[in-house]
């Protein structure tokens, strides 16, 4: 098949047009992602409520324990590659009565699931334990309110 130099113009011009949207609509972030930037960046109170039993394990697709609870982002920071990360750090004392500080790190992609990586650092100890690392889609597993 032959095209005519006007023809191949077109024909150019219509794939190119297709690809650039293509790519635009692929580096478009998710619905939900955007509400929970635009929330934080205009300042208002965001909070995350985790339902860990509805979200499942990065490594296997588990589901994760029966663990929920939440928290406020007081915190934030956004990334191309990582979206939307904050994390929590509380000290406490673990099920043998030895005190532990807990590092909880979240990231929201910009497709809109939230991983939640949890690890503990004992007192006195150097190396930080892994407690797990899950994966949630919002809004069942994650909810963000303000």
């Amino acid at each position: 098949m032959k095209f005519s130099g006007r023809a191949l113009s077109i024909l150019l011009s219509l794939f190119s047009a297709t690809s650039v949207s293509t790519i635009a609509e692929a580096d478009e972030p998710s619905p939900r992602y955007a509400a929970v930037l635009n929330a934080l960046q205009t300042g208002k109170n965001v909070k995350l409520l985790l339902d860990l039993t509805r979200c499942t394990t990065a490594d296997g697709g588990k589901p994760g324990p029966a663990t929920q609870g939440g928290l406020v982002i007081s915190a934030f920071r956004v990334t191309a590659q990582n979206g939307i990360s904050f994390a929590n750090a509380h000290q406490t004392v673990d099920s043998s009565g030895h005190a532990v500080t807990e590092y909880i790190r979240h990231s929201l992609s910009r497709e809109g699931k939230l991983t939640v990586r949890a690890s503990k650092l004992a007192a006195g100890a150097t190396e930080v334990v892994n407690q797990g690392e899950f994966v949630c889609e919002l809004p069942d597993g994650a909810k963000f309110v303000w």
